[in-house]
Formats: structure tokens, C-alpha cells, sequence
């Protein structure tokens, strides 16, 4: 037996958490775009990409939203998903990039640098 407030299907908490969710991503996604207007350089290409991410999970979570309702936007969260999941990795892959280019020219300040 399940508690009213935690079952899927019945439970107002539910659809809020769904919709706390998107309204996150939104923040995040305009907090990396006022980022991107801001800065230059490699701030502005790590904010590009985390703005797109944010994009990305925000759509994402708008698919799963409306999925309980109409299964057929339940293909989109899983694209837009994966999209998220890519450009988090690209970010990834970029920050570590440019802090190897860091303890290059600076010195880890730790003793031996490790691969």
C-alpha cells in the first residue's frame, strides 16, 4: 500500500515537482544567458554551452510534463535528454581542457601532476 501523497498518479506532488523543475532550468537557463552577455573569452563559450544545456533539460522536462498526459511527447524528454547529457559532457570536456592549460603554464601547486 502506498501513502496518498506518494503515489504517481494521485499525488499533487507530483505535477508540482514537474513544474518546480522547469521553472529551475528557466532560472538557470537566464542566469547563463545575463553570463553569456557579460563575459568573453572562455566564460562566454563555457556559458554558451551550459545555457544550451539548461535549454535542453528545460524542454526535456516540459516533454515529461506534458508525457502524463499525451504519450506521445514521451519520445521528446528522451531526445532532449540525451541532448542534455551530450552538451554536459562537451562541457566537461572543455573545462577540463582549459584547467590542464591552467596547471600547465601555473603549476598544479600540489606537488606531482597527475594525468
Amino acid at each position: 500500500m502506498v501513502i496518498e501523497i506518494l503515489s504517481y498518479n494521485t499525488s499533487v506532488l507530483n505535477p508540482a515537482l514537474k513544474l518546480l523543475i522547469i521553472t529551475l532550468f528557466i532560472i538557470a537557463a537566464w542566469l547563463f544567458y545575463r553570463s553569456r552577455q557579460k563575459y568573453g573569452g572562455i566564460l562566454r563559450q563555457v556559458s554558451t554551452l551550459l545555457l544550451a544545456g539548461a535549454v535542453a533539460g528545460a524542454l526535456a522536462s516540459l516533454f515529461r510534463f506534458q508525457g502524463d498526459v499525451y504519450v506521445q511527447y514521451k519520445w521528446g524528454e528522451s531526445i532532449l535528454d540525451l541532448a542534455f547529457v551530450i552538451l554536459t559532457l562537451a562541457i566537461a570536456l572543455v573545462i577540463r581542457a582549459k584547467m590542464q592549460e591552467v596547471t600547465r603554464l601555473f603549476g598544479s601547486g600540489g606537488g606531482e601532476e597527475k594525468p
